[in-house]
């Protein structure tokens, strides 16, 4: 299979669900450095239900690559509401985010 192609990345998608902590986390942080837009509702879903934090960090790293509005979104509604470990993650994110584009 051709790891640039579409299928590829649907294929990551699937895999989500049949594996461990370490190859989800790894999948997501995949799906971030290719952009995948198709990829930022699964990505969302992980952020709320997963049960490890390191996927719920690699899913948030993730979405702030692909850096769509949704994505952001997320990122900001993450950071608003979680006192968790991974609520400081996406707070961190949104720092570097908005550092990057200049904006306060």
């Amino acid at each position: 299979m051709d790891v640039s192609s579409v299928e590829y990345e649907k294929r990551l998608i699937e895999l989500i669900p049949q594996t461990d902590a370490a190859k989800r986390a790894e999948i997501c942080l995949l799906l971030g450095q290719r952009k995948n837009q198709v990829a930022v509702s699964h990505l969302v879903l992980l952020v709320s239900t997963d049960p490890e934090v390191v996927v719920r960090v690699a899913a948030l790293r993730a979405l702030s690559e692909i850096g769509d509005a949704c994505a952001l979104q997320e990122i900001a509604k993450v950071a608003a509401n979680e006192t968790s470990p991974v609520g400081a993650v996406a707070k961190q994110i949104l720092s570097a985010l908005k550092a990057q584009t200049g904006s306060h």
